[in-house]
């Protein structure tokens, strides 16, 4: 499906968060809370624990990512109380992604697939269901079972995604010599402009060329300066991890 647009202001109206983090009750909670300014959204997004956060930042990496919404909508879980009297609660899934040339998938982050009970295979089927109605596909993700390299790249990547004034002008150069030399250490190549700058200039913005999905490397991998890097999008590595929804669930891996 096609999301290459720039107004948003229907989907804002209708999926904006339905839940907020509250550091009151934060002592009763097992796991972080908190938020990040979002590059992609140009806002603050909220998370309920690092491996929400984790996610989040995956969705801000992959550039076929337009949009998504944390905590996006209610479903509806009917029950009966003990008196026989119909009930309902609101359920609301983690996030809604709309994702270049795909249906809008609805996630629901957790934090190992062995943590299941009841509730939750309720609220998967439901959550499944409202997806199907809407023409949505629906996953149930789990971000923690990716390798531990994989996710500390992530991260450390997430913080070079913001582009600085400076970088316009040597990005396009830094390129040029890439695909020149076709694949080169990120040390050697920032190096190589040293006739011209400081090599450390160059670093940060070999790193955020690589965080935009302009230049790649290996993954599995710890970033560091001595990985050979060449031109290349990295989320063909990374999209592998967390498959379209199917209404299953999907362990990173």
């Amino acid at each position: 499906m096609e999301w290459r647009r720039s107004n948003w202001d229907e989907e804002d109206q209708l999926y904006h968060p339905k839940l907020r983090v509250d550091n009151k009750i934060s002592w009763q909670r097992p796991h972080i809370i908190g938020s990040f300014r979002s590059v992609k959204l140009q806002r603050d997004v909220e998370f309920h624990s690092l491996n929400e956060r984790l996610f989040y930042y995956f969705l801000e990496l992959d550039t076929e990512v337009q949009r998504y919404y944390v905590q996006p909508v209610e479903v509806g879980m009917r029950y009966l109380d003990s008196e026989g009297q119909k009930k309902e609660w609101q359920h609301v899934p983690d996030v809604l992604v709309f994702r270049q040339g795909y249906s809008p998938l609805l996630y629901q982050i957790k934090e190992s697939p062995d943590d299941h009970t009841k509730t939750f295979e309720r609220c998967n089927r439901q959550c499944n269901t409202y997806a199907e109605n809407k023409g949505w596909k629906y996953s149930v993700i789990y971000p923690k079972t990716l390798p531990g390299i994989v996710q500390s790249n992530i991260n450390m990547l997430h913080g070079f995604l913001k582009k600085r004034k400076t970088y316009e002008f040597w990005q396009d150069q830094i390129l040029l010599k890439l695909e020149y030399l076709q694949e080169c250490t990120v040390i050697d190549l920032a190096r190589s402009f040293s006739s011209s700058v400081d090599f450390r200039v160059i670093l940060p913005i070999i790193y955020h060329l690589i965080a935009s999905g302009s230049l790649t490397y290996n993954i599995s991998k710890p970033l560091s300066e001595n990985l050979l890097v060449k031109v290349g999008n990295l989320m063909s590595q990374l999209n592998p991890h967390f498959q379209e929804g199917d209404g299953q669930e999907n362990e990173a891996s």
